[in-house]
Formats: C-alpha cells, sequence, structure tokens
C-alpha cells in the first residue's frame, strides 16, 4: 500500500472516530442532562411558585451541554442582587459540581461500551 492511501485510510478512520465520539458524547450528555444533572437542579432550587423550578432545561448536541433556567427570575435567584438586596439561592452551579464527575463517567462507559 503506498503512502497515499495509507493517508487516504487514516484520515477515513480518523473520520470515523470523530463521528463515534461526537455520537458517543451527545448520548452520554443527553441522559446526564435527563437523568442527573435536571433532577439535583430541580431540588435544589427554591420552590415558590413553581415557576422557576418548571423553567430548569437542557439539551446536548455532539459539541456541547447547554443547561439553563429561563424564568424571568432565574439568574437573580442563582446570582443574588446588590441592588435589590436579594440573597443569592444558588441551584444551577452547585448542580453542576455535584453531578459534572457523572457526565464524564456516562461518557467514558458509552464509549466503552460502543468499542466492544
Amino acid at each position: 500500500m503506498s503512502v497515499k492511501n495509507m493517508d487516504a485510510v487514516l484520515r477515513y478512520l480518523g473520520s470515523i472516530k470523530h463521528a463515534v465520539e461526537h455520537e458517543v458524547f451527545e448520548e452520554a450528555a443527553t441522559t446526564w442532562v435527563k437523568e442527573d444533572f435536571l433532577p439535583v437542579a430541580r431540588q435544589l432550587v427554591p420552590y415558590d411558585t413553581g415557576e422557576l423550578h418548571d423553567s430548569i432545561g437542557g439539551n446536548a448536541n455532539p459539541q456541547q451541554v447547554r443547561v439553563f433556567a429561563d424564568a424571568p427570575h432565574a439568574r437573580v435567584t442563582e446570582e443574588g442582587s446588590v441592588e435589590k438586596n436579594i440573597p443569592a439561592q444558588p441551584y444551577m452551579r452547585p448542580a453542576f459540581e455535584k453531578t459534572r464527575r457523572k457526565l464524564s463517567k456516562r461518557t467514558r462507559d458509552a464509549l466503552r461500551k460502543r468499542l466492544k
């Protein structure tokens, strides 16, 4: 096999590896959002009317995970406000810190499973 052909084969294998890694990450991250992050964030969020609780969501694609709370008072609740004398009541960051290792583990486990 010539070097030129070998380069093409290596590029092809690299593209397969890239596709599998991204697919595995998206699957693992989607599961992490639904089964790990959201339950913890919804457990930690202060509950009054349920609007903030119900606005917590997330999604994943092959490159990233996105978690959010889109209620109007989500950011003020998380970070607090000096101007309004509202103390911070973090729920997103603590939920991420409590569950982030699970995302790595889910990704590793899914990749190992796929490579068997």
